[in-house]
C-alpha cells in the first residue's frame, strides 16, 4: 500500500515537473552570417508567440534582426533553426552569446542587457 502511493506520488512529480520544463532544441549557429550586435530572433508570420517574443525585446531597446520563416527559409534552414521563436544574443565581436527557444523569460533577458 506505502509503496503504490509512493510511486503515485513521484509519477505525479514527474509529469508535473514535465510540464514546466521547455523542450531543448540544437543551438544554432549564426556565426559567419555577418548578424550585428543585438538579438536575432527567427519567427513565422503564423506565430503568437513569435510576437510576444519580439515585443519583449523591444522592450530592451536593443538592437533586433527579425529572420522570418516565409521570407528567409533557406537561412533558416543552413542555420539550423528547429523551432520559433528562436533568440540569439550577439555581442560586439559578431559572436553567439546565448541562446533561447519560446518567448525570452525577463530574467534571460536581464542577463543579455544588464
Amino acid at each position: 500500500m506505502v509503496i503504490g502511493i509512493l510511486t503515485l506520488v513521484v509519477v505525479g512529480i514527474a509529469i508535473a515537473t514535465r510540464r514546466w520544463q521547455r523542450p531543448s532544441y540544437n543551438p544554432v549557429s549564426v556565426a559567419g552570417h555577418g548578424f550585428p550586435e543585438g538579438y536575432v530572433v527567427f519567427t513565422s508570420t503564423d506565430c503568437t508567440n513569435c510576437k510576444t517574443a519580439l515585443a519583449r525585446l523591444k522592450q530592451t531597446g536593443a538592437p533586433i534582426r527579425e529572420v522570418t520563416w516565409e521570407l528567409e527559409a533557406p537561412l533558416i534552414e543552413e542555420i539550423g533553426v528547429e523551432a520559433v521563436p528562436h533568440v540569439v544574443y550577439i555581442g560586439p565581436d559578431g559572436q553567439p552569446l546565448a541562446q533561447t527557444v519560446g518567448i525570452p523569460s525577463a530574467r534571460w533577458l536581464r542577463r543579455m542587457t544588464g
